[in-house]
């Protein structure tokens, strides 16, 4: 099976808060959307296939992660609760309250607590896809 594609947001947007209205908005543009459950191994850890629909999830499961002729193919959305988390990151961006400012890039340390980790595994890199941009797009809206 061919390897995905991850993009990770940090949120404290609970799960249950974040995932039936992320399921919601893909619905409005993939009215057949397929969404299955993968096997739960611990607690606070969710993941879940999802595909635009039938054809979709039939070519994932014979190709894995790959993507039809229009860049879209089924993808994975894994949750996962952190109760910490460290990130070394350097800071190019700053967006307090809705209002973003450009700053000169600084290295700072960022220290959560209980927080959750959605990864996105998208067939393709998302400047190459406007279904996986829009898969994206919707996760980090709904996450906001």
């Amino acid at each position: 099976m061919i390897t995905g594609n991850d993009y990770t947001i940090i949120s404290n947007k609970e799960f249950n808060e974040f995932f039936p209205v992320f399921i919601d908005n893909l619905k409005k543009r993939d009215a057949h959307l397929i969404v299955e459950e993968l096997a739960v191994v611990e607690d606070e850890v969710y993941e879940y296939v999802l595909a635009k629909d039938k054809k979709a999830f039939q070519e994932y499961q014979e190709n894995g992660y790959a993507v039809n002729e229009r860049g879209e193919g089924c993808f994975v959305m894994l949750a996962r609760r952190v109760h910490r988390l460290e990130y070394n990151v350097e800071i190019t961006t700053k967006i307090e309250d809705d209002v973003e400012e450009a700053i000169d890039p600084y290295s700072s340390v960022l220290i959560l607590r209980d927080t959750w980790s959605y990864t996105l595994v998208l067939p393709a890199v998302i400047e190459d896809s406007d279904y996986c941009q829009r898969v994206y797009d919707i996760a980090v809206s709904v996450l906001r």
